[in-house]
């Protein structure tokens, strides 16, 4: 499985918690149970602040899959390896 896909499951995973968080927090709210909400509330803002950490790595591997196929179909990838090589 490649990193794209991988990076698309985890992140579809963590929405689903974020979801099933906040149902939590009306729950606990109703009950009266404000410490208890307000955990959830805080680890829903964690579980948002990795979506978009995710969110933003995938578009980074996006982005780089799309520059490799764009080097491949110019046939230049060869040459980008080459001088890749010779920096590092």
């Amino acid at each position: 499985m490649g990193i794209v896909k991988k990076l698309k499951l985890e992140i579809a995973k963590l929405e689903a918690c974020n979801e099933d968080l906040l149902v939590a927090i009306g729950v606990h709210n109703k009950r009266g149970e404000y410490h208890l909400s307000a955990e959830c509330m805080r680890k829903s803002q964690q579980t948002m602040n990795q979506i978009k950490r995710l969110k933003t790595h995938l578009q980074d591997q996006q982005n780089f899959m799309w520059v490799i196929k764009d080097a491949q179909e110019r046939g230049l990838l060869g040459e980008v390896m080459k001088e890749y090589a010779n920096q590092a």
